[in-house]
């Protein structure tokens, strides 16, 4: 059931109270529900479209250049961001649980299995197909330091409020009132157990909503900003003044440092989107293997192809350059071929004499050409996931790179703002490991290639500038990992092993800032599949 801008008191029964109605939550709230548990979740959002600046909510005072701007991480609503999610879903790998002499901070306090155990339920819940895989090849197999297995799947439906909305209105066990924004968390005496929740409804009323259990899965930023302000009247609570919360702040870096080329364009088609035997969009990314991060001392790290921009020379293909150049005397290329793809090399562009010296020196430019017109009415026909091939074996590389563990990497309450919640101060740091990690890990990719006879890597850079090239693409915000870490002892972290808040006994947090570690993976898929565990352990735990 729905409720819209509730005015009458909420019922104080619910076995479970839930803080957000996004991917988490409300693969929570429904997995509860099948438990037999009632379960109540307080959406700050309303029940129809997405809300960026709920005034309810405190503000962010960002104050590094790396991290986005709030409008573009927070959106309060039914489904929350996964209205503004792509739909990638990409499992943790084993080496993310292990503690690791070169990551300062890390290791899980669970095993990869516990968590695994729940990825095939998770994406179907997420609307991808559970049984999805591409079946084995010559290229799928890892090969020295690096593997070309990863996969990642496509959601087929990534807004959730659509994808779930019908269960949701017609659960008995679950019910959702929107416009509700929790403003703190009041705890019991002795500070063991959540007592209440207070809650300002869009109207400006305050009121309190109580639960036997309590889990917070506002994201990342929210969940800590709540333990926060708790923590203000219980200055020793969640690790005490100079502990885990808020600390440790990370995500990934992302961005291009180079072009691939490759000897054999069948091993390219490998590498890009591929549709399943049951018509599921799936794509594989190379990553380095877990014994050449040990022995280069590398942080986790991902790759994958995009397309040139058919406007950019530096793609080398006569056949694309030709394209481009017809589209452009049309006047149809920002029709057909516009927007496919980023063009880190934008300034060269438009310059049709370099365009011309493709078409000069391609030797196979009429068979591309009509293989390049063809792909391209293939877009226009709406094909979603759309790989433009380069008859001349040339893409950009994206990279997709851990963030180490950094306490000083943090976020504070910051009492200027007004609003019904303190603001927080953002400090989000790039440290110098992972973008030396970044830099060494291509380098080694580039190595891999060359002696394996399958192509090499052109740096869009030279060796004494590449660090700078990833710094300054180095912005996320959008993962929110770590704020709420996972750790055997409350030392370590905020969260114990079953996401229950050190030192109580009923107050949970589910998402991805209960992650130790961020791994190369994009963190939606495991932060569901924690909670879908969470749901199962909540009703056996004591």
């Amino acid at each position: 059931m729905i409720f819209e801008n509730p005015e009458a008191d909420i019922p104080s029964s619910a076995d479970v109270c839930i803080v957000g109605a996004g991917p988490v939550g409300l693969a929570l709230a429904l997995k509860c529900a099948s438990q037999g548990l009632t379960a109540v979740v307080l959406e700050a959002g309303g029940s129809e479209g997405v809300n960026r600046n709920n005034t309810a909510l405190g503000g962010l005072e960002i104050v590094t250049p790396h991290h986005a701007a709030p409008e573009l991480i927070r959106a309060q609503g039914i489904g929350g961001t996964s209205r503004l999610w792509g739909g990638r879903c990409v499992t943790l790998d084993d080496i993310d649980f292990e503690p690791r002499l070169h990551v300062p901070f890390s290791g899980w306090p669970i095993r990869p299995a516990e968590i695994a155990a729940y990825y095939d339920e998770a994406l179907a819940f997420l609307g991808c197909d559970v049984g999805s895989g591409i079946w084995p090849d010559e290229y799928s197999r890892a090969e020295g330091d690096i593997s070309h297995g990863t996969l990642e799947r496509w959601s087929a439906a990534p807004d959730l409020s659509r994808l779930h909305r019908a269960p949701l209105r017609k659960s008995r066990n679950v019910t959702i009132y929107t416009n509700c924004t929790v403003t703190g968390i009041r705890l019991d005496p002795e500070g063991a157990h959540a007592v209440a929740l207070s809650v300002q409804s869009r109207s400006g009323r305050s009121f309190e909503v109580e639960a036997k259990t309590f889990v917070l899965a506002a994201g990342g930023l929210e969940n800590a900003r709540l333990l926060l302000v708790a923590q203000r009247d219980w200055p020793q609570k969640f690790g005490g003044p100079d502990g885990a919360l808020g600390r440790f702040y990370c995500g990934h870096l992302t961005g291009y440092l180079a072009a691939i080329r490759f000897n054999d364009q069948n091993f390219a088609r490998r590498l890009w989107y591929q549709r399943n035997r049951d018509g599921s969009q799936l794509r594989r990314r190379l990553a380095l293997s877990r014994d050449a991060q040990l022995q280069h001392r590398l942080l986790n790290t991902a790759f994958w192809l995009d397309s040139y921009s058919v406007a950019d020379p530096a793609h080398g293909s006569g056949a694309l350059s030709l394209v481009y150049v017809g589209l452009s005397m049309l006047g149809l290329h920002p029709r057909l071929g516009n927007r496919l793809a980023p063009s880190p090399t934008e300034p060269q562009s438009r310059s049709y004499r370099l365009h011309l010296s493709n078409v000069r020196s391609d030797p196979k430019l009429i068979a591309g050409t009509l293989h390049v017109i063809s792909q391209l009415m293939r877009k226009r026909l709406g094909q979603r996931m759309f790989a433009l091939f380069n008859p001349g074996n040339r893409y950009l590389l994206r990279y997709h790179a851990e963030q180490a563990p950094n306490p000083e990497s943090r976020v504070q309450l910051d009492e200027k703002h007004i609003g019904s919640l303190p603001g927080l101060r953002v400090d989000f740091r790039i440290h110098q490991q992972d973008i030396e990690s970044v830099v060494r890990s291509h380098e080694i990719l580039d190595r891999c290639l060359q002696e394996q006879g399958t192509g090499r890597l052109d740096f869009l850079a030279g060796p004494e500038s590449r660090s700078e090239v990833v710094l300054k693409q180095a912005l996320d915000g959008y993962h929110q990992i770590g704020l709420t870490r996972m750790s055997e002892s409350p030392a370590d972290g905020v969260v114990d092993r079953d996401c229950r808040v050190h030192g109580t006994v009923n107050l949970f947090i589910a998402g991805s800032s209960v992650f130790p570690t961020a791994g190369q993976a994009n963190p939606t898929l495991p932060a569901v599949a924690l909670a879908l565990r969470l749901g199962d352990l909540l009703p056996r735990l004591p």
